[in-house]
């Protein structure tokens, strides 16, 4: 016999890397603090030190550095062979050029010291919103914006870099055109929430700033304690008149709803709970008392109900929006000039919101650095929703409306056109009913399937 020997050999191969170091400066050669050097097509990177220098590791041949920094062009950098390599990053004069609004008036950003966030007028058109404080979601850092729920025209919750209070609001000033604005709900206790802010038509904005830190909102002292909102509305330029229109349209639905229990299988789950109950209750001794009531009800043509709350609560909300302008001016007049109208329909039923706007803004030079200027605005809204359960004070007939559809049983009917308690299903009525559901069509007392009526069951 021949032994035989198997013999597993492992190989490993790794990749060969190696140290480099180098230096990010800007045109005049000072170095840059906080530039990103991360090699293409990878994670790996490092920052570099506050005189701009980095140390880190590289593939052996064929790595390509990209190298990054505010305010400054991005730059790719071939690595070669070199152990060290210096960057020489240009200015994004673009950005550096861009006006900013603060608290002072308008600054240059390569001027500018304080952390203050920019979203422009197409950036806010772009976006289907019916308020402002909406096209700020997601456009901002460090800027979270909540809304309570899907009602229209519900006031947000919007915090900047966090809760700034304990006890105290953290809400942010919004200033629009210099003039502090409300932000709260302005309506009546009791009544459906309104959002002031949406009296301003979004297609009527410029450009917004949020200033977030002290330095930046320091003008506006206390009242900047939980940062800045700064809305400037569009003017005139001189140069030919222009007439713009912006429309659009959209839908909404629920989507992603629980999948509910019938009529059937409601009361068999019911039914089969009390059964268990009483199972129960005898294994231990006592005396089986509960009975299987869950039943089958009919309306007045001998129809079994079987209610889907949802239908009777969400719809496929339709909006549009349009507004049009008109703008102009002259070597020394500016002028600017809108009018909109807005009807939105909202997911839940009866939930409707509808704005009409007017704008217009003047301009005049009258001296070479004297100019006067007029903000005139003017909305007329109407905001019809449902309770949904975020008044304090609402019944629960209407209030918590979006948990209504999971408690309310099928069986239930919506209309109050019943079978009287003592007396059967009439003769027609009863010959489409199946002979094992008969027994049940009498009712156990007057008010055990009493309902509201359906002039009022509607939200």
């Amino acid at each position: 016999m021949t032994p035989l020997f198997a013999v597993t050999m492992l190989q490993q191969v790794a990749a060969q890397n190696r140290s480099i170091s180098g230096q990010v400066v800007d045109q005049s050669g000072n170095g840059l603090p906080g530039a990103t050097v991360i090699v293409k097509g990878t994670t790996t990177g490092v920052s570099t030190n506050s005189d701009g220098t980095f140390t880190m590791s590289v593939p052996e041949s064929g790595a390509t550095l990209v190298v990054s920094s505010v305010g400054f062009l991005p730059r790719e950098q071939a690595v070669g062979s070199e152990a060290r390599i210096n960057v020489r990053l240009a200015e994004d004069t673009k950005q550096l050029s861009e006006v900013v609004v603060v608290g002072y008036g308008t600054q240059s950003r390569r001027d500018l010291t304080g952390s203050v966030a920019s979203i422009s007028g197409k950036e806010i058109a772009a976006a289907p919103v019916q308020s402002f404080d909406q096209a700020l979601q997601g456009r901002a850092s460090g800027v979270n914006i909540t809304t309570p729920n899907g009602v229209l025209n519900n006031p947000p919750v919007i915090r900047i870099r966090g809760v700034n209070s304990v006890t105290l609001s953290s809400a942010p000033l919004i200033v629009i055109d210099g003039i502090p604005a409300f932000s709260g709900n302005s309506s009546a206790v009791g009544s459906v929430p309104n959002n002031p802010l949406s009296n301003l038509n979004p297609a009527d904005i410029e450009s917004m700033e949020v200033l977030k830190d002290a330095s930046a909102g320091a003008i506006y002292g206390s009242r900047a304690a939980g940062g800045v909102i700064l809305v400037t509305t569009k003017k005139g330029r001189k140069g030919q008149s222009r007439v713009s229109l912006d429309s659009w349209a959209g839908w909404s639905k629920p989507v992603r709803l629980y999948e509910l229990l019938n009529a059937a299988d409601y009361m068999e789950i019911k039914n089969e709970a009390v059964r268990n109950l009483n199972a129960n209750r005898r294994a231990l001794g006592a005396v089986a008392t509960n009975i299987e009531g869950f039943k089958p009800s009919f309306d007045a043509d001998g129809n079994p109900v079987d209610t889907r709350w949802y239908d009777y609560i969400y719809r496929t909300g339709f909006s549009t929006a349009n507004t049009v302008n008109f703008s102009g001016g002259t070597e020394k007049t500016n002028f600017y000039a809108s009018v909109g109208y807005s009807n939105q329909k909202g997911m839940l039923d009866k939930n409707e919101f509808k704005r009409a706007s007017a704008r217009v803004n003047l301009d005049h030079k009258v001296y070479k650095s004297f100019t006067i200027g007029t903000r005139i605005g003017y909305s007329n809204t109407r905001n019809q929703a449902p309770n949904s359960g975020s008044v304090a004070d609402g019944a629960f007939g209407t209030g918590g409306l979006g948990r209504l559809p999971l408690v309310l049983p099928p069986t239930l009917p919506r209309a109050t056109r019943m079978v009287p308690t003592t007396s059967t299903l009439p003769a027609t009525a009863l010959a489409r009913v199946p002979t094992s559901t008969r027994a049940a069509t009498r009712w156990p007392t007057p008010t055990a399937h009493r309902c509201t009526p359906a002039t009022t069951t509607r939200w």
